[in-house]
């Protein structure tokens, strides 16, 4: 979400806080779930409408549900569309989002099956991103808010935003623990050149203090804005930099992200398991007394 916010700044429209309905700011939120990034979106900025497309067929029934609850269904719509088909490019053509936002599936998926929970985040984890950042490159938006993992080739995904013409503004990192498919995706993930985790003892007491990781991964994401000055000079590419992030993390663990350097702003969470209990809970409802109950 703070990415989302971040974005916001660059991607508004100069006086349009003075023009309550005209030159609405138009966010389109991909892979938009229950609408949750979104929403928070549009209650930040109170001239903007948005609109989501999922290919999840529950999706759409779902997030207008929550656009009702919450009051914003006059500015919010869901549509059900492929990111891959040209009708949801065409779509977009005509939308022209100023800020276009993806927190897509991005586990990377083994080629002998699929992980129902990231399905078709594809073998590096990035699918959903690149289709994004393509689409990107032909509908220009002002800004775009992007969310993966250092599990999915996290340098590619900036090279390739870097390469469209967007440059990385600010990038915040959560350190957290794997999550219900790493039993069956851990063994290929350590394959991978691109993709970056840690096992030492102090990364997993640190995500994990019920003793329950296998790994420790960097979620990340980012706000990036359209350069009109074209791609940055080689050594100062924000991809370079995000690359060594994650290769330090892999290296040395959760003391890695204690001091980052880096040419843009970078904030850096823990997200532990009980925070994550703790943000399931408040997305999802209380959590039954049984799922606390120790075996």
């Amino acid at each position: 979400m703070m990415a989302g916010e971040a974005a916001l700044a660059h991607a508004r429209l100069p006086g349009a806080h003075r023009m309550p309905g005209a030159n609405q700011l138009r966010i389109a939120e991909l892979t938009s779930g229950s609408g949750l990034i979104g929403f928070h979106l549009l209650r930040i900025e109170r001239n903007s409408s948005l609109m989501g497309l999922d290919i999840d067929p529950s999706a759409r029934a779902v997030a207008s549900a929550n656009a009702e609850r919450l009051g914003l269904s006059r500015r919010a719509r869901f549509i059900r569309a492929d990111m891959c088909s040209s009708n949801t490019e065409n779509l977009l053509r005509r939308e022209r989002p100023q800020l276009l936002v993806c927190n897509p599936p991005y586990i990377p998926e083994p080629p002998d099956g699929r992980i129902a929970v990231e399905a078709g985040a594809g073998p590096d984890g990035t699918a959903h991103l690149m289709r994004t950042l393509a689409l990107a490159r032909t509908i220009r938006p002002r800004a775009m808010a992007l969310s993966w993992c250092s599990l999915s080739d996290p340098e590619s995904v900036v090279l390739e935003a870097e390469r469209n013409g967007y440059t990385l503004n600010s990038l915040f990192i959560a350190v957290i623990a794997d999550g219900e498919y790493s039993g069956s995706v851990e063994g290929y993930l350590r394959t991978l050149p691109r993709a970056f985790l840690n096992s030492a003892p102090e990364t997993l007491t640190a995500v994990a203090p019920d003793g329950s990781a296998t790994f420790g991964y960097l979620l990340m994401s980012a706000d990036f804005s359209r350069s009109e000055q074209g791609p940055k000079r080689k050594d100062n590419m924000a991809s370079d930099q995000v690359r060594i992030i994650c290769s330090r993390f892999a290296r040395r663990g959760i003391a890695s992200v204690t001091a980052l350097e880096a040419s843009f702003p970078v904030r850096v969470w823990l997200l532990d398991r009980w925070d994550e209990m703790r943000l399931r809970a408040f997305l999802h409802g209380s959590i039954p007394r049984t799922a606390l109950r120790p075996e």
